[in-house]
């Protein structure tokens, strides 16, 4: 007789069965590789927020002058001046918080000095410079920009870089010819470059010191221009006050 053996019997196959210790390893290895980097892009929002918030008060602290303009003095050494009045809607274009408008006689000549002393975020501005709003006024630029490096009268001081440029309003002999001195100050020092865009966006303020006078065709600007010791004596003024503490703060951080 012969004994038949039985069939083997179906596997049946357990879905646990995946599940070796090596799978559950590196199941619990992802898990903690999706935690740890859900938390580190949880805190890297959380700085940039902080960033963001404190360059958003650094911001708004500089919107104002750490001084006001109008504190600086009515006379600079022979120079004596008196408040002149702007278009409020010049004002308003500008971007300024603070400003003095300003005309100045020297005693002993008798030269008139048109002064523009403007303070304000660099983002509303930095793109207002004498190359942009004299055109827009009508005027035409004349040949000859230089790049004046102004001598401060304090002892130890360096130069001051400015910008002269010349204009022209009207034609023949009642054309009006004007003379420009400019320079900015932002970011901790004084220069004739305007902030790009992106740039100006982080600078909390800006001073733009701005002064004029009227000229004659002929007239060499290059050579004892009356607008540059003016400028030097103002520019100190303006420097000795930023250099004051302000009220209620220990330091100033730039």
């Amino acid at each position: 007789m012969t004994v038949r053996s039985a069939p083997p019997s179906p596997e049946v196959f357990d879905v646990d069965d995946c599940h070796t210790p090596q799978s559950r390893r590196s199941g619990r290895g992802g898990l903690v590789m999706l935690t740890l980097v859900a938390a580190l892009l949880a805190a890297s929002g959380a700085a940039r927020a902080w960033q963001e918030g404190r360059v958003e008060k650094i911001l708004e602290a500089g919107r104002f002058s750490p001084f006001p303009l109008d504190s600086l003095p009515m006379t600079l050494g022979s120079w004596e001046g008196r408040d002149t009045t702007m278009d409020p809607q010049i004002v308003r274009v500008s971007g300024s918080t603070d400003l003095i408008a300003r005309h100045y006689v020297d005693r002993r000549t008798g030269v008139g000095i048109d002064v523009l002393v403007l303070y304000g975020p660099a983002s509303a501005m930095s793109g207002h410079t004498p190359e942009i709003c004299y055109p827009a006024a009508g005027f035409e630029p004349l040949p000859g920009v230089f790049e004046r490096p102004i001598s401060m009268e304090r002892e130890g001081a360096s130069t001051v870089p400015f910008r002269s440029l010349a204009f022209s309003r009207g034609e023949g002999g009642l054309a009006e010819m004007q003379e420009v001195y400019y320079s900015l100050w932002y970011d901790g020092g004084w220069t004739t470059r305007s902030a790009d865009a992106r740039s100006a966006n982080r600078i909390a303020g800006l001073y733009r010191v701005q002064a004029c006078r009227r000229i004659a065709a002929r007239e060499r600007r290059d050579v004892d221009n009356p607008c540059e010791p003016f400028l030097a004596a103002l520019v100190g003024e303006i420097e000795a006050r930023m250099a004051r503490p302000r009220p209620g703060a220990a330091t100033a951080t730039r």
